[in-house]
C-alpha cells in the first residue's frame, strides 16, 4: 500500500532555534496527519527524502553551507515555508551584523585564519523562491498550525500583517507611545506577537518585521512630536531585518529632528 500521508520536514540555519522550539512544542497536534521525514532537532533519525511536500526552515543565510542546505532544501520540496524573522526578513544578522566588515566579525568570533565561510546574512528568498513568509520572534503556535493545515489542502495561506497597534487595540492597552511618552514602532510592525510587549508597558521594537505599507511618515511626524531622533527609531527597526528601502523617501526629505530624548 502506497503511504499517502504528507511529509514535512523541519530545518535550521543561522538562528536562536526559537522557531524550532515553537514547532516542537506544537507537533503533536499535527501528527498523525503528517509525516515528519526530518527533524534534525527533535529527532535522531532523519529521512531526507527526494520529495517533502511542506518544508519549515528558520534562520538567515548567513554561511556558505547554509546556502548549500538551502538551495537543496528548494530542489526536493514543494512548499517551502519560511519561518521567524530571521528567515523572512534577516533578523540581527542582517540588520546588526551586516553593520560590519565580514573579515572582521569572523576574526572576532572566531579567531584569525577561522576557516567560516561567511556570506552577508539574508533572507531565505533573496536566495530562492518562498512559497509562505511567517514572521515571528519566535513565530506564534496558532498561525504555524494554521499554515499548516492550508497548505495540507493545497491552499496558500492568508496571513495578516496588520500592525501591532491593532492588536493593542483588541486588548485594550492604553497607548505607550502615545500615553508614556515610549519609541514604540507599533504602528509599523507586524502583529501576531499578540502586542506581548506593549501588554507589558514596555515599547515595541518591531521584531516581527514591517507591517503590511508601513505609514513610516506618520510614525515620523509623531515621534519628532514626541522629541525621538528619527535615525535612533531607524536604527531600533532595521536591528531585526527590516529593509532599509521603507525608510528612504523619509530620510530624502530634509530633517527636521533634534535629539531631545533617547530613544
Amino acid at each position: 500500500m502506497i503511504n499517502t500521508i504528507p511529509s514535512i520536514a523541519v530545518y535550521g540555519l543561522t538562528g536562536c532555534a526559537g522557531e524550532l522550539l515553537v514547532i516542537l512544542e506544537n507537533l503533536e497536534k499535527l501528527l498523525p496527519r503528517v509525516r515528519v521525514a526530518s527533524f534534525p532537532f527533535a529527532q535522531s533519525k532523519n529521512d531526507d527524502l527526494k520529495s517533502i511536500d511542506i518544508a519549515f526552515v528558520e534562520g538567515s543565510v548567513s554561511q556558505k553551507h547554509d546556502l548549500e542546505k538551502l538551495e537543496d532544501i528548494r530542489r526536493r520540496t514543494r512548499w517551502l515555508v519560511a519561518v521567524g524573522n530571521c528567515a523572512v526578513w534577516g533578523c540581527v544578522q542582517r540588520g546588526g551584523c551586516n553593520r560590519f566588515e565580514l573579515t572582521e566579525l569572523k576574526e572576532a568570533s572566531y579567531g584569525e585564519g577561522a576557516s567560516i565561510e561567511a556570506l552577508p546574512a539574508a533572507p531565505l528568498k533573496d536566495h530562492v523562491r518562498v512559497d509562505v513568509e511567517l514572521s515571528g520572534c519566535p513565530i506564534n503556535a496558532t498561525q504555524f498550525l494554521a499554515v499548516t493545515a492550508s497548505l495540507l489542502q493545497d491552499h496558500l495561506p492568508y496571513i495578516t500583517k496588520k500592525p501591532v497597534c491593532l492588536e493593542c487595540k483588541l486588548r485594550e492597552n492604553p497607548c505607550v507611545l502615545i500615553e508614556d511618552d515610549l519609541p514604540c514602532l507599533g504602528p509599523i510592525t507586524a502583529g501576531g506577537c499578540g502586542a506581548l510587549c506593549p501588554s507589558m508597558g514596555a515599547a515595541c521594537y518591531g521584531c516581527w518585521g514591517p507591517c503590511e505599507d508601513p505609514q513610516v511618515e506618520a510614525m515620523a511626524t509623531v515621534l519628532e512630536e514626541k522629541g525621538f531622533s528619527l535615525p535612533e527609531v531607524q536604527s531600533r527597526l532595521l536591528t531585526f531585518g527590516a529593509p532599509p528601502e521603507i525608510f528612504e523617501r523619509l530620510m530624502k526629505t530634509p530633517a527636521k529632528n533634534k535629539v531631545t530624548k533617547e530613544a
